[in-house]
């Protein structure tokens, strides 16, 4: 999610100035994008020409999988692609849906407008030595927070080299432009999917679609389809598994730091009852900021189609440069609010998709992997000055090294247990297919200067990323060459290895096992017990290895060791554990009573 940070911007400026020129992947050749008539395939639609990727993979960037969503068709489902005649050459990596930049581009100015509506592009790896036989296929899902990223961020050619197998990876929709409702819109509806708010999530059914209809031509069979993602695409891998629009179009499923969650369209719509369920701007005090701000005359004068026409032509970047300006779209540290899936009754189920999977409601019945990084939140405390101390942002430390990982702890043993442990037990209880969890704990990065990035920072959210892809080469993995160092290479390429061969002997048979080689430790299907172990822990061999290990405790428990956790020396420290804590639940769902009579009555 956009507001998870590995490392503050400051602990980036100033460590930066330790680390250049120690980055281990720093004399990897760039890719050139070139043509190569080898990758010539034809596709219902017209003829493709690609290039090579990672590690001289096939790769096709670029390639439409819907009609650009501009005009008319912005805020509708997806609709066909029209045919090309000249072959189309795909080589181009890079396109975005419109989106407010990140901090984690170095090289931007955060919160500029970046990318176009006209957007809904794929990218496709696949092996260079293909063969005769059709080959599993895993479709990539990008995170940031549903208003940042793209599918050319991560270059998956190793992973489909390595392993045999194809990969996709999508563009959709983001922010306002993917998720947001009206009743004006709904009235101008040319069909039902039209009525859906939830039009990133359409967007990602239209993309599964075309898989099914063309991945074939690639080599990859349509009937082997793994969806992954991780942060928000791990919550979209989830709303595909609830959708009703998904029947037959993947057959398992990989969610890396996410959870089962949505919101209420009333909420999406309307704004929530509660500010404590806020997670952004509703759709309809968006509109109301535009007419106040007189870039829309007032609602009540037009009709719903002249509202829906004015809503149309309104330029994106008027749009991108109002939500900014909405106070409710921004959260304390001045980032873009997460903007979160609806339960419209379209395209996700009407009871939200964290109820439809407690309850046993109809979802697909698919294997299941899902897990979390130890250290998801950890690195966040870095912006408080009551648990760090710095030197002229060079030097930074922890002011007392117990209390900071009594902070980083609890959050994310939370998210731990409601977004994986909770999940895998709902999911056995009323699914046949398996399920498998783990814990991403590599650390290993060591210090900056006098700066332990190790224990300020470890396995933080989506650090697991270029594991799973062997992609430490690729900038957003590592912007500014603080993690990746020559002295971890040996520990953490062994490590992603094995992690691609799970990955994609998940992809192959429906489960991790013992990877592709067959001769990884036994990676064992979540079941309820005791004295079970079922989660597999995922680490150098310096630090354990790769094993099964430890369960997550309950939420009850780790309540309770919260009361009687000594590390905290100040209230105000444990009171800003409880803070976080909620947040995570308001991200993730689960229930949190204990921790909000806590905050009402000690904080």
């Amino acid at each position: 999610m956009k507001r998870i940070r590995t490392i503050s911007l400051a602990l980036i400026a100033g460590l930066t100035l330790g680390a250049c020129g120690d980055n281990s992947d720093s004399d990897v050749a760039p890719l050139t994008y070139e043509l190569d008539e080898a990758t010539r395939v034809t596709l219902a639609d017209g003829t493709v020409i690609g290039t090579r990727g990672r590690d001289n993979a096939f790769a096709w960037y670029g390639l439409p999988y819907a009609a650009p969503p501009v005009g008319d068709l912005r805020w509708r489902a997806p609709r066909p692609v029209q045919a090309w005649e000249t072959p189309l050459e795909a080589t181009f990596p890079f396109h975005r849906c419109s989106q407010l930049t990140s901090g984690f581009e170095p090289d931007r100015e955060e919160g500029e407008l970046a990318g176009k509506e006209d957007c809904l592009y794929l990218n496709v790896w696949a092996p260079s030595d293909a063969g005769s036989e059709p080959k599993p296929v895993m479709v990539w899902i990008h995170g940031g927070a549903n208003v940042w990223g793209f599918a050319g961020q991560y270059e998956m050619g190793r992973l489909a080299q390595s392993q045999d197998v194809i990969v996709v990876g999508i563009n959709y929709r983001l922010a306002m432009m993917g998720w947001f409702g009206h009743p004006a819109l709904a009235a101008t509806a040319e069909n039902e999917l039209d009525q859906s708010m939830n039009f990133g999530t359409l967007d990602q059914v239209a993309a599964l679609q075309w898989v099914q209809d063309n991945i074939q031509a690639f080599g990859g069979n349509p009937d082997n389809v793994t969806v992954f993602g991780q942060s928000a695409g791990a919550f979209n891998v989830a709303a595909l598994i609830s959708s009703p629009l998904t029947e037959g179009l993947f057959h398992k499923a990989i969610v890396q730091s996410g959870g089962f969650r949505s919101t209420s369209y009333k909420d999406a719509v309307d704004g929530p009852e509660l500010e404590s369920r806020r997670r952004g701007a509703a759709s309809k005090e968006f509109i109301a900021h535009l007419v106040k701000t007189d870039a829309l005359p007032p609602v009540e004068t037009l009709s719903p189609e002249q509202l829906a026409a004015h809503l149309r032509a309104m330029p994106a970047s008027q749009i991108f440069e109002a939500y900014k300006e909405l106070p409710v779209a921004i959260d304390a540290a001045g980032l873009i609010n997460p903007v979160d899936i609806s339960d419209d009754g379209i395209a996700v189920p009407s009871e939200g998709i964290r109820s439809a999977l407690i309850n046993g409601a109809e979802m697909r019945d698919v294997p299941l992997m899902i897990g979390t990084t130890r250290d998801e939140f950890k690195g966040l405390a870095f912006f408080d000055k009551e648990m760090v101390g710095k030197f002229l942002n060079i030097a930074f430390w922890p002011k007392n090294r117990k209390t900071y990982e009594a902070y980083g702890y609890y959050p994310n043993a939370l998210w731990a247990y409601h977004g994986v442990e909770e999940i895998a037990k709902h999911w056995t209880k009323h699914r046949s297919s398996p399920v498998y969890t783990y814990r991403f704990d590599w650390d290993e990065q060591g210090k900056a200067l006098t700066t332990d990035i190790s224990f300020l920072v470890g396995a933080s959210h989506s650090i697991e990323i270029p594991f799973v892809i062997g992609g430490f080469e690729d900038k957003v993995s590592d912007p500014m060459g603080i993690s990746f160092s020559k002295k971890n290479k040996a520990g953490r390429e062994l490590l992603s290895a094995r992690m691609m061969e799970y990955w994609a002997n998940f992809a192959y048979e429906g489960q991790p096992g013992r990877g592709r080689s067959g001769t990884l430790p036994k990676w064992l299907a979540w079941q309820s017990g005791d004295d079970v172990d079922r989660l597999m822990i995922l680490d150098t061999e310096a630090d354990g290895g790769v094993r099964m290990g430890a369960n997550t405790p309950p939420a009850e428990v780790i309540f309770e060791q919260f009361l009687a956790d000594d590390r905290f020396k100040k209230q105000s420290v444990r009171c800003k554990t409880v803070d976080m804590a909620l947040e995570i639940t308001n991200i993730i769902g689960g229930d949190m009573e204990n921790w909000e009579n806590y905050q009402q009555e000690r904080c």
